[in-house]
This record gives C-alpha cells, sequence and structure tokens, in this order.
C-alpha cells in the first residue's frame, strides 16, 4: 500500500497548494566542501567582505547532524485495542525501566493501581518503538516531535487516544539490516498520541492506526555537542576565536572555549535558545580583527557589496551586526534604499543592533503585499521585544487579507508574549487554546508539529445549526437543531460504549472546544466542565464541521513547508548518529 505522507494531507484538507513539500531538516554544512565550490571554482561567498578575516574563514561547524534516538515505550489508554504481546527482551527491559522510574500507578481501564508486568500484559496497552531527532545545538529542555508506532508482530488495532508513558530515548547507529549499536539516555518522551485525524477520509491521507506522534513529546536530557573546528591548528588562532566569542556574547557562562590547538568548543547563550541557527551564523560571521579602523572600512566594503543582486545579502547583514555599532552610520543610508534586498537586509541588521528606525523600514516589508522579504520581516518582528512599534504592527496584521500572513503575525506575537491573544491551557496537558481578535475573515488555525495548539481567529466565531456531527469512531456526538439554543454533545466513554448525559454547549466556538478538551469532571453541581476528547479527534470534528458549514469559519491545518515562508534551513546530507 502506498505510504501517503503529510504533504498529501494537508493537499487535501486545504486544497489550492501546487507546490511540492520538501522535508524540513537542520542545515548540515561541510565549511571546506562549501569553499571549493563546484569543480574547484571559488563560490560568491568565498571572496566575500562578509567571509575575509571573518571566524568562518579559520574553522568550520561540526555537530551540525540530527542526533537519532529510539526507545521502547508503553502507550495506554486504548481500551480494547491494545495488545498483551510483548518480546521477553523487551517487556524485561520495559519492567526494569518503569519500577525504576517508579511508574506503577496505571491508566488500565477500571483500574487504579497495577505493576508494571500486569500492565504491559493488559489489552489497554501496546508496546511501541518511539523515535525522534535531536536538532544540532540542542539545548537541555527543548522539545522535539517523537514518533510512535506499535511493535510489529503483536496484535494491537489501533493507537488511537492513547498517550504514551514517560520513556527514555537512546542514541543509536544502524550497522547492518535489522542491527544497531544503542549509546546512552539523550532525551525522555512522554504525552498523548497524534494520529492523522482525516484517515478515514476517502482522498489521499490515509495512513495506519499503528502509527503516531507525540507533538512536542521528546525532551532534551543534555546539551548538544557544538564545535568549531580550525582549518590549521594554532593555539594562537585558536585563543583568539576563543577571546572574540566570549567578548561578543558576555555573561555569566563561557560561551566559547578553546580545548586544544583545533577546537573551540560552543555553548548556546541563554537569549538564543530557540533561536540557535542564528548564533551559529552570527558566530561565523564575527570578524577576529576589532580595531576601529578596520571596522570603519569593513562596514563600507559590506555596504557597497550589499548592492549587488548577486552577494550573499543573508551572510552581509549577520557581518554587520557581528560589528556592532559601528555599522550604523552605513546601515542608516540603506533602510530607504529602492532594492528590497538591500533594504530588508539592512534593516534586519539594523534592528538587531537595536535601531528603531530599521525596526520601521521592516514593519515596512511586513506590510508591503509585494515584497518578496514579507514573511521573513514578520517573523523578524517577534524578536524586537523591545520596540512597540513591532507589536503595533503585528497586531494590524493579524487582520491581514492574507490568511498566511495572518498566522505569521499571530505566531510572532505567540513568542513575544503578547496579551493581545488571549490563551489558555486546555486540559491537564491536551492542548493550549488562542483566540486572536481579528477583523478579517474567521478561520480556526490547527498546528499539527511541536505544539497542540488550536487558535480561533474572530472573536465572533462560532457554530451554527443545524448541526449533526458524529466522530468516526463514535468517541463523541453533536447536535442542534434550527430553532435550539446551544449545541448538545454527547461523550462516548470506554470500551463498553457507554455514554455521558447530554451536554448542553454554547454555540461560541471558545466554549465548544474549551469543553470538547477539558478535563473529563464535573463542578460540585454536576455540571459538566469537560469532556476529556484528544487533540486529534477536536481537530477533525472542527475540520468536518466546517466543512459541512456547520461553523460561521474555515479550518486551516499548519502547512508542512510553512518555515519556507521564514527562509527554509536546505537540507543537506542525512540525520547521523554521534554514538
Amino acid at each position: 500500500m502506498r505510504r501517503i505522507t503529510l504533504c498529501h494531507l494537508v493537499l487535501a484538507v486545504l486544497g489550492g497548494l501546487q507546490a511540492g513539500c520538501p522535508p524540513l531538516v537542520w542545515e548540515t554544512e561541510d565549511r571546506r566542501r562549501l569553499d571549493e565550490g563546484v569543480a574547484g571554482q571559488a563560490t560568491p561567498l568565498a571572496s566575500s567582505a562578509a567571509y575575509r578575516d571573518s571566524i568562518d574563514a579559520s574553522a568550520y561547524l561540526e555537530g551540525m547532524t540530527l542526533m537519532r534516538v529510539r526507545g521502547y515505550g508503553l502507550v495506554v489508554g486504548l481500551g480494547n485495542n491494545g495488545s498483551r504481546d510483548c518480546p521477553k527482551t523487551v517487556f524485561d527491559s520495559l519492567v526494569q525501566s518503569m519500577y525504576k522510574q517508579r511508574r506503577t500507578a496505571g491508566q488500565v481501564v477500571g483500574v487504579t493501581e497495577t505493576t508494571p508486568e500486569r500492565l504491559i500484559s493488559s489489552v489497554d496497552t501496546a508496546v511501541v518503538i518511539v523515535s525522534g531527532e535531536i536538532p544540532p545545538a540542542g539545548t537541555v529542555k527543548q522539545r522535539f516531535d517523537v514518533s510512535v508506532a506499535a511493535l510489529p508482530g503483536t496484535q494491537t488495532k489501533s493507537l488511537r487516544g492513547g498517550r504514551l508513558l514517560p520513556t527514555e530515548l537512546n542514541v543509536f547507529r544502524s550497522v547492518a539490516e535489522g542491527k544497531s549499536i544503542t549509546g546512552r539516555v539523550l532525551a525522555h518522551a512522554r504525552g498523548p498520541l497524534f494520529l492523522n485525524p482525516f484517515s478515514d477520509e476517502e482522498s489521499a491521507t490515509k495512513s495506519s492506526p499503528l502509527q503516531g506522534t507525540v507533538l512536542g513529546g521528546g525532551v532534551v536530557m543534555e546539551d548538544r555537542s557544538i564545535r568549531l573546528v580550525l582549518f590549521e591548528p594554532s593555539h594562537g588562532r585558536v585563543r583568539a576565536v576563543q577571546d572574540r566569542i566570549n567578548a561578543h556574547f558576555p555573561g555569566s557562562h563561557r560561551i566559547a572555549d578553546a580545548r586544544s590547538p583545533a577546537i573551540v568548543q560552543l555553548r548556546v547563550p541563554d537569549e538564543y535558545v530557540g533561536d540557535e541557527t542564528h548564533f551559529l551564523g552570527l558566530v561565523r560571521s564575527l570578524y577576529l580583527r576589532r580595531d576601529p579602523a578596520f571596522e570603519s572600512v569593513r562596514a563600507r566594503q559590506l555596504g557597497e557589496e550589499l548592492l549587488r543582486p548577486g552577494a550573499p545579502h543573508p551572510r552581509i547583514a549577520l557581518a554587520f551586526e557581528g560589528l556592532g555599532r559601528a555599522a550604523l552610520p552605513v546601515l542608516a543610508e540603506l533602510y530607504a534604499h529602492p532594492k528590497d534586498y538591500v533594504s530588508f537586509h539592512a534593516a534586519v541588521a539594523g534592528l538587531r543592533l537595536g535601531e528603531h528606525i530599521a525596526c520601521d523600514a521592516v514593519v515596512k516589508h511586513a506590510r508591503d503585499p509585494r515584497s518578496v522579504y514579507r514573511f521573513q520581516a514578520v517573523r523578524a518582528l517577534a524578536d524586537a521585544e523591545r520596540m512597540g512599534s513591532a507589536a503595533v504592527a503585528l497586531r494590524a496584521l493579524l487582520s491581514d487579507e492574507d490568511p498566511r500572513v495572518q498566522i505569521a503575525a499571530y505566531e510572532s506575537l505567540i513568542k513575544r508574549g503578547d496579551t493581545t491573544i488571549k490563551t489558555a491551557l486546555i486540559g491537564d496537558d491536551n492542548f493550549v487554546l488562542d483566540e486572536v481578535p481579528t477583523s478579517s475573515t474567521r478561520f480556526v488555525y490547527a498546528k499539527r508539529s511541536t505544539l497542540r495548539r488550536i487558535a480561533i481567529f474572530g472573536l465572533d466565531a462560532r457554530s451554527r445549526p443545524p448541526i449533526l456531527y458524529r466522530a468516526p469512531d463514535g468517541i463523541v456526538t453533536m447536535t442542534a437543531g434550527p430553532d435550539d439554543s446551544h449545541l448538545t454533545v454527547i461523550r462516548a466513554v470506554g470500551p463498553t460504549g457507554a455514554t455521558s448525559p447530554p451536554v448542553p454547549v454554547a454555540f461560541a466556538l471558545p466554549a465548544l472546544i474549551r469543553m470538547l478538551g477539558g478535563e473529563a469532571e464535573a463542578d460540585v453541581d454536576g455540571a459538566v466542565t469537560g469532556l476529556g476528547v484528544d487533540y486529534g479527534a477536536i481537530v477533525r470534528a472542527m475540520y468536518q464541521l466546517s466543512r459541512d458549514g456547520a461553523l460561521n469559519a474555515k479550518f486551516v491545518l499548519e502547512q508542512p513547508n510553512a518555515a519556507e515562508l521564514f527562509g527554509p534551513r536546505r537540507p543537506v546530507g542525512r540525520p547521523e548518529s554521534e554514538l
């Protein structure tokens, strides 16, 4: 059977997308190969003022690969869809791990206390293989998605509605067909599974009920090692590289540490956690020379080079940023340049250096539908935390005519922690609900990577009768007649098919989503306050209701290639283990 990718899923749901969906992986770059170019010819970067005299001209980054991790785990809460099957070696390993972590309280239906042995042997549970990839420069507590698949050869029917118990993830390396070497524990994983909510559609969205994802379920346990390796070992040069980096990133912790005449160990500063790509690019772009005369001349050279259409504009912007305030006189002359590539990259460099005038220039690109840098400008404004004009511009873009711009502005405001957006955690750890004030189109936006998050654009988004919805698995039913004053929701409970009493819910969409996803419980008066429906089922319901006209809002699923809007990280090579 042909495997259906998430790209096909989005094409089926959203329609109208013609471009392919390239994989988004972290950039891996061999500095020496880049400098050699094709057939021995020099690349534009090698002759650029942004490269000459920089750290990049003396060293290359090592450790810029994805770190594969894997482990055996247990998914619970499957009713009768699990399996008692488990190979002896895997069974023993799981039992030992569960006792070590004191996970003896189970979630088996009807059982409040159990042992690891009984838990694994229940049809409410399934043994699974959990795998993921820790990104380069990953830091402690950083989250990443993990894939979950039922153990081959077992009788597991479906993982839908399940929850992965805490699982240790080890680094590993494949050494032969079906054989691998396992190393130390580098991450943990846990959380509710997200399965393709559209798998029953008759389009190209079918997927296996035995495979799912825990969005953001992986947690890094130790910092990834990133090193600068000098092309030519030198005690003097390695100390110069170390000192230059530490001078640019001052703080209580050393960012760079020379370990040998050829190696400088790097640590990601706290303020760059989550923005490691920018940090590493800035490190490479720092000049080893610091005298004012050099900086003044180099700033002027960079400004002249920025005017050329084929110049490495993003690297020039980083070089300007590395020069610091010495670059501002040259940058100020370029913010209003008629060429988009000049004004944008100059403005981004000035914005990162704290220039309010530069912020205004970036805002101009963010507002301009004709600018090819529009989405990158919106993203850049997210990092201008101390500039009120950036927040004002992003709030205005929430009502842009282009929904993609609205989403980009929303995500930038979330990153800034802007209070314009009303945010609430639904359930214990089910998902986050955002209410986004807009004056344009209404739609529901659901994420399907890293975070379980639903955003409602439009304060008057609501369901509208007549409504008749029943989930494919029967877990939830919603009805409302033309004259009804509220929506009636019934939740199926457990493998027995028992149902909750009918629950009245307001037509307002936030109220409906809160009721569906909230913890399954009632208040002191016996009124139901939540039904405990999982994230995937709610996403499916929103899509179906919107498609059937039962919502006054469209449904938008996060695009797998959305990062292309913000400047893609180009894939080079393949994920590797550092075992």
